[in-house]
């Protein structure tokens, strides 16, 4: 089914949501994703893209961690003009702040624990949007929160969309 968003004064359609593990390696050059990451952004046409909002924290909270796993250490700056040059080329997605508490009361419901929280608000972000696919590293997880809607890594959305 497709999905459209009016986008200023035209209809623009949503191809998929990007998870922040798929920004994080766009944004980061030697990290081991980052040219099939990156490429999203070349394809042809271009696609539209969609980012929930709160993938946009997340982004910036790893690219300037100092320490521990993926210790990046972008400055403040750095990250902040590498995550505005791609939200520049990619739509907002969210959720109210009534769905957001909705989500996690469901989440706990489900007995759900720890930080796939966060890929579940991710993923109700895409169906808030409309999107029904979310482009992720992180596909078996997706796939287990949203059965319902296409999970692929960025390779598998490229070679969908060629």
């Amino acid at each position: 089914m497709q999905r459209w968003r009016r986008c200023g004064t035209a209809m623009a359609r949503i191809n998929a949501l990007l998870d922040s593990n798929v920004l994080i390696a766009m944004l980061v050059e030697d990290h081991a994703h980052h040219a099939p990451s990156l490429g999203l952004l070349e394809i042809d046409g271009p696609p539209r893209f969609a980012v929930a909002a709160h993938s946009w924290a997340e982004t910036y909270s790893t690219l300037t961690r100092k320490g521990g796993p993926m210790p990046f250490g972008f400055t403040a700056e750095e990250a902040w003009a590498a995550i505005a040059g791609v939200r520049a080329m990619t739509e907002l997605a969210g959720l109210t702040p009534q769905q957001t508490i909705e989500t996690i009361r469901s989440y706990a419901r489900d007995s759900g624990i720890g930080p796939r929280l966060y890929d579940r608000l991710i993923g109700e972000a895409a169906v808030a949007q409309g999107c029904d696919v979310i482009v992720t590293w992180n596909v078996t997880h997706m796939r287990g929160l949203f059965p319902n809607l296409r999970v692929e890594t960025p390779g598998e959305f490229a070679i969908r969309s060629a």
